[in-house]
C-alpha cells in the first residue's frame, strides 16, 4: 500500500486472515477505521505504526501475540480493547499513543514489554493483573496523567524507569515478592 497509503481511511480484513504481517498499514495517517476478524492470531511488528487518525481498536480474543511497536505513534488512539487471548504486550506496542485514556490488561497477560505504554500522556489509571510477572524498562515512562496504579501480586520484576516522569502518580504499593 506504499504509494496509496495516505488515501486509505478504512481497512477491513477478511475472515480467512490469520496473521497480520509486519508493516501492513505503517504510516497510514488517514486510517480512521480498522476491523480485525476473529480468526487473526498474530499482529506483526509495526503493523499499524503511525496511523495517527485511528481512534479505537478492538483486538479479538483469537489474537495471542502483538508484535513490537504494532500501534506505536497512533496519537489519536483513545480506546483499545484487548482480547482475552493475549499473553504478553511487547516492546513499544502503544508507545506515543498520547490520547489513550484507559486500557484493560487481560488476566492472561504475563509480561509487559519495554516502553509498552511510553508517553501515553492521557492514561489515567492502570490495573496490572496477578498473572503479570515482569514489567519491562520504561513501560509507563512519561505517562504524566497517570494517577492510579494497581500492581498484581504475581509481579516479581519491575524494570528500570517504569514510572519515570509520571508526575500525577502520588502512591504505589509494590508487592513483597518483587
Amino acid at each position: 500500500f506504499y504509494g496509496i497509503r495516505s488515501q486509505i481511511t478504512s481497512f477491513i480484513l477478511g475472515d480467512s486472515v490469520t496473521h497480520i504481517p509486519d508493516l501492513l498499514c505503517d504510516e497510514m495517517e488517514n486510517l480512521t477505521s480498522l476491523t480485525i476478524p476473529n480468526g487473526v492470531t498474530t499482529i506483526g511488528k509495526t503493523a499499524f505504526c503511525t496511523c495517527t487518525s485511528l481512534s479505537s481498536i478492538n483486538i479479538p480474543n483469537s489474537v495471542t501475540s502483538i508484535g513490537d511497536m504494532a500501534f506505536n505513534n497512533c496519537s489519536s488512539l483513545v480506546s483499545v480493547t484487548l482480547g482475552n487471548g493475549i499473553t504478553s504486550i511487547g516492546n513499544n506496542v502503544f508507545d506515543n499513543c498520547s490520547s489513550l485514556t484507559s486500557i484493560k490488561i487481560p488476566d492472561q497477560v504475563t509480561y509487559i514489554g519495554n516502553s509498552a505504554f511510553y508517553n501515553c500522556s492521557s492514561l489515567t489509571s492502570i490495573n496490572i493483573p496477578n498473572n503479570v510477572a515482569n514489567i519491562g524498562d520504561m513501560a509507563f515512562n512519561n505517562c504524566s496523567s497517570l494517577v492510579s496504579v494497581t500492581l498484581g501480586n504475581g509481579i516479581t520484576s519491575i524494570g528500570n524507569n517504569v514510572f519515570d516522569n509520571c508526575s500525577s502518580l502520588t502512591s504505589i504499593k509494590i508487592p513483597d515478592q518483587v
